[in-house]
């Protein structure tokens, strides 16, 4: 078992690594710098408005550490196969199990670490808390992340709804009450709670997984969720052929495609616009896209990173929605129904414009409420039209004509 989980952690690991190259390029990594050392600028220009009386601050910091506790999941990495070929050796699956939950941890650890240091400075400012402190708040933060890890393996295999229920509440308001305690009373004391949590996770999974069996059917679902979603990411930057959407009736939208005209010349955006509206791949990476760039867009403020942000975001956009033009190259009807080709480009075209304007009009009112003056607005205004016409009448037309 030991050499399937090996076998499988290497394959997993040269698929993300090609994942990664495609994704950090020298632009976006250039673009990331930018992004960092701006929101590590504002951090710092923050810090130093806080005061002691802020202590409200803790509750924040309590709730954020509370949250990071639950990023990371067991990387089982199991297939639909398994539940028929490794089924005969289910006894021995605890071994496999043992090496997902180190791997795991070891990509816990960097993000615990990295999570208290970003609430490190809020710590040493509203509360006073000293190095030993912030040594004894790691500590209880890592031990809190062994019982989450511990518990996920627990739930591989198959519990009754109790003790599903009563796993669950154990860990997460123990959890709770123990980051609770390190922030308001003592740092070592909830390092010491959060280590008898974590002991006490492990022996209870000693107890249970030697007299129940392997939750099959629920370990496959939840680990090619788990991988759906980091496809969904990586999906935002380059194309994955692992994730595939699938179409919704979405009735509520057909006053949408009334408003297209009826025509010979508009065949191909009718078709375009509809996939669209009724497809969860494209549609679903656009929503989340605009969402997450109107939300920072919000958060950071009016300043030379807002737009930076905004042209990066409708680039995005713009770049991740060109494979859509050729999504239904492979139907016969598309093919000997007499248009000619570049009809198709125009249509395409069309359909883009007006995906990227709606989005820099959504970004340019997030930007307008962080109380950003008209001649910003204005400005932010002519780069999108631009950018956008730069995007659709001569990037699109190089990559797609």
């Amino acid at each position: 078992m030991n050499e399937l989980y090996q076998q499988r952690l290497q394959r997993h690991l040269r698929q993300m690594l090609h994942y990664l190259r495609l994704v950090f390029n020298d632009h976006f990594v250039i673009a990331l710098m930018f992004f960092v050392g701006g929101l590590g600028l504002a951090y710092s220009s923050w810090l130093k408005t806080v005061t002691t009386h802020d202590t409200w601050i803790i509750v924040v910091v309590g709730v954020a550490l509370w949250l990071g506790l639950r990023v990371s999941r067991i990387a089982t990495l199991l297939e639909s196969a398994d539940t028929v070929f490794l089924l005969p050796r289910e006894h021995d699956l605890h071994t496999y199990f043992q090496r997902a939950w180190r791997y795991s941890w070891l990509l816990a650890i960097p993000v615990q670490v990295i999570w208290v240091g970003l609430v490190s400075p809020l710590l040493m400012l509203v509360d006073q808390f000293s190095g030993l402190s912030l040594l004894a708040l790691l500590i209880t933060q890592l031990a809190l992340k062994d019982s989450d890890l511990t518990l996920r393996v627990t739930k591989l295999y198959r519990l009754s709804p109790q003790q599903h229920r009563t796993a669950a509440s154990v860990n997460l308001m123990g959890a709770a009450v123990i980051t609770a305690l390190a922030l308001a009373v003592n740092p070592w004391l909830g390092a010491v709670l959060a280590l008898a949590l974590a002991g006490g996770q492990r022996w209870w999974h000693g107890q249970i997984w030697t007299h129940t069996v392997v939750a099959w059917k629920a370990n496959v679902a939840s680990e090619a969720n788990r991988m759906l979603g980091i496809y969904r990411f990586f999906n935002l930057f380059t194309d994955v052929p692992l994730v595939q959407g699938n179409v919704k009736r979405r009735k509520y939208l057909d006053g949408l495609l009334r408003l297209m005209p009826a025509d010979r010349a508009h065949a191909f955006g009718y078709l375009f616009t509809r996939g669209m509206l009724r497809g969860t791949e494209f549609s679903g990476l656009v929503a989340r896209l605009t969402i997450i760039g109107a939300v920072l867009l919000y958060f950071v403020g009016h300043g030379w990173l807002a737009i930076a942000l905004d042209v990066i975001f409708i680039y995005l956009i713009g770049f991740q929605l060109l494979p859509f033009y050729k999504r239904y190259d492979n139907i016969v009807f598309t093919h000997i129904y007499p248009l000619a080709a570049p009809l198709k480009l125009k249509n395409f075209q069309r359909l883009l414009t007006l995906i990227l304007g709606t989005t820099g009009v959504i970004f340019l009112i997030a930007f307008w409420l962080t109380n950003a003056s008209l001649a910003q607005v204005g400005l932010l205004l002519v780069i999108n039209v631009i950018e956008i016409y730069l995007l659709v009448a001569w990037y699109a037309k190089l990559r797609l004509g």
